[in-house]
């Protein structure tokens, strides 16, 4: 990421800033809602020895793909090093079975795609405790929550309910606002658990 770009401007991209000081060369990390394949791509220039990238819509996972092959990373999709799923991010403990680094979530509809298919509070509640269940001691879990529409606002409150909750004698978890933008500006939601010392 270029040290210059202002990172508060954008709610994904201090997403992309906090996870990237997350991620050493080799780590497993994913990307729960790869969308149009923006944050896989970040993802897979830290150089992880596995991807994993997870959607529901076809459209979105072949959109991935073209960009990962546009970007040189074609035989890591060959070797299947990268893998890229077309299932909701609620199954995420069924295909994934390394203890990731960092899982992003960027939620809501797919860009450019229907405003009707969008993420949901009751499986994105499921695939955040089905992440909690596999992360990496010392890991993060990075959530991009727009509140916008009115399935976002209830996945907001459903996921800030649920990880006001977790127990911080194992979890640190923090949200970032941009207090002064109107009209529903995105919220990153970050969980970290603790690594043993």
């Amino acid at each position: 990421m270029d040290p210059k770009r202002n990172i508060l401007r954008s709610a994904t991209d201090f997403a992309a800033f906090t996870a990237e000081n997350f991620i050493s060369p080799g780590d497993v990390v994913v990307d729960a809602t790869c969308g149009n394949g923006r944050d896989t791509l970040f993802l897979a220039s830290r150089r992880p020895s596995k991807l994993y990238a997870f959607d529901i819509q076809a459209s979105a996972v072949a959109s991935t793909r073209e960009l990962l092959i546009s970007s040189g990373y074609r035989q890591q999709l060959c070797s299947g090093a990268f893998s890229l799923i077309n299932a909701s991010h609620s199954f995420i403990a069924r295909y994934v079975k390394e203890r990731p680094r960092v899982i992003m979530f960027n939620l809501g509809y797919l860009p450019g795609g229907s405003r009707a298919i969008t993420t949901s509070a009751s499986s994105t509640i499921e695939a955040v405790k089905a992440s909690l269940s596999i992360l990496n001691p010392g890991g993060l879990i990075c959530v991009t929550m727009y509140s916008g529409h009115p399935e976002g606002a209830e996945e907001q409150e459903a996921l800030l309910s649920f990880s006001s909750a977790l127990d911080s004698s194992l979890y640190h978890v923090s949200t970032v606002t941009m207090i002064n933008q109107r009209s529903h500006p995105p919220q990153n939601l970050f969980i970290t658990s603790k690594a043993p010392y």
